[in-house]
């Protein structure tokens, strides 16, 4: 189960203490680990290895009361910012691979123009993640008086 991130009040009503954090899991690279594993032999796909190990632990996405950061990259960090009040639907996905090994695929469908579909990769325990995420975009849907309309 996830446990969120314990806060004093004070904090929630500041964005930038974050509720959940998590990596992207290096379950969903298993098969490019694999043949990287198997040719390690010829050096070059034992650095594209590492250079992958490297892409997903920098890869960190972070929950607030406000909004879902994604940060990503090695030499070049890019970071991408949900704003929550803009989350339209959340679903899970749960890949068998990723299943086995107790994590899955968040998936969010956004109002926002530059990313309408916000994947979270190889998250433990996917379910839980995602009913954080619900309470929280509820939240701040009410908050800031925020309805759809279809």
């Amino acid at each position: 189960m996830v446990e969120p991130i314990d806060y004093t009040p004070a904090q929630h009503q500041s964005d930038s203490y974050p509720i959940w954090q998590e990596t992207e899991g290096h379950v969903a690279s298993f098969w490019y680990y694999l043949v990287c594993l198997l040719l390690a032999w010829l050096l070059l796909p034992a650095l594209l290895a590492l250079v992958r190990y490297l892409q997903v632990r920098n890869h960190i996405y972070t929950l607030t009361s406000q909004r879902l950061s994604e940060r990503s990259g090695v030499v070049f960090v890019r970071s991408e910012t949900c704003e929550l009040y803009r989350v339209k639907d959340i679903s899970v996905e749960l890949p068998l691979l990723q299943r086995l090994a107790g994590c899955g695929r968040v998936i969010l469908t956004t109002s926002d123009v530059s990313t309408p579909h916000v994947v979270l990769e190889a998250v433990p325990d996917p379910m839980a993640v995602a009913d954080l995420m619900r309470d929280n975009v509820e939240r701040c849907r009410v908050a800031k008086g925020v309805r759809e309309f279809n």
